[in-house]
């Protein structure tokens, strides 16, 4: 029936288009970008009790706020966090909103890419090398400190790399582009692989569904 093969046309269109920015980050890792901005995300802590917390935990271990970026992802609204770092340990904090929720990440970089990253939040986890990430859903900050800790020590690169210099709100730009340009574009590829597959499949039977209409129309 035509309207069946319309209802399968207009939902295989959904989901390809609720999966293409993901879908081209799979095949265009580079179009993930960060930039500078002013929009810190709105995380105040005299309205946040949980912001109060994050900045009261990154506060003891010695971090600063430097400023905020902005990642935008193709074709998509781009997402706040603000920026904070410790150049006594090496290592930025990232604080941003998931879900209605205060996220922190906390990453190391290395010159050349190779980086440790360690989340409050659940993320997909990687083992490799040039880069360690993963996420321990709802750690405090002094414990998420000392996770990350741990596999600063086992991270093969921290026995042999330099160690990152830069901690301005420049110098986190920088090991965003070195990580995306090394290690974290197989992740990106990783996170995206799914969204691509859905989006490959959405096309075809878009284009399928289409196809057959043109031959009732032609009858």
């Amino acid at each position: 029936m035509p309207w069946q093969i319309l209802i399968a046309a207009a939902v295989a269109l959904w989901l390809f288009g609720k999966n293409l920015p993901q879908a081209l980050l799979f095949l265009f890792p580079g179009l993930l970008r960060a930039r500078e901005t002013e929009d810190d995300g709105s995380l105040d802590p005299a309205r946040e009790p949980a912001m109060e917390r994050v900045v009261r935990g990154l506060g003891e271990l010695g971090f600063s706020k430097i400023g905020a970026i902005e990642a935008r992802p193709p074709l998509s609204r781009g997402f706040a966090e603000q920026c904070w770092a410790a150049p006594a340990l090496g290592t930025f904090a990232d604080v941003s909103v998931r879900e209605g929720e205060v996220a922190v990440t906390l990453l190391t970089p290395f010159p050349g890419g190779a980086a440790v990253a360690t989340s409050d939040f659940r993320r997909p986890g990687v083992d490799w090398p040039d880069y360690v990430a993963g996420g321990l859903d709802g750690m405090d900050v002094p414990e998420l400190w000392a996770v990350h800790r741990r596999r600063i020590d086992h991270f093969p690169a921290a026995k042999t790399a330099a160690l990152w210099t830069d901690f301005s709100l420049a110098g986190r730009l920088l090991a965003d582009a070195a990580i995306k340009g090394g290690p974290g574009r197989r992740e990106t590829r990783r996170r995206a692989a799914a969204a691509f597959v859905i989006a490959l499949v959405a096309l075809a039977l878009s284009v399928t569904s289409f196809l057959q209409l043109a031959r009732l129309v032609g009858r």
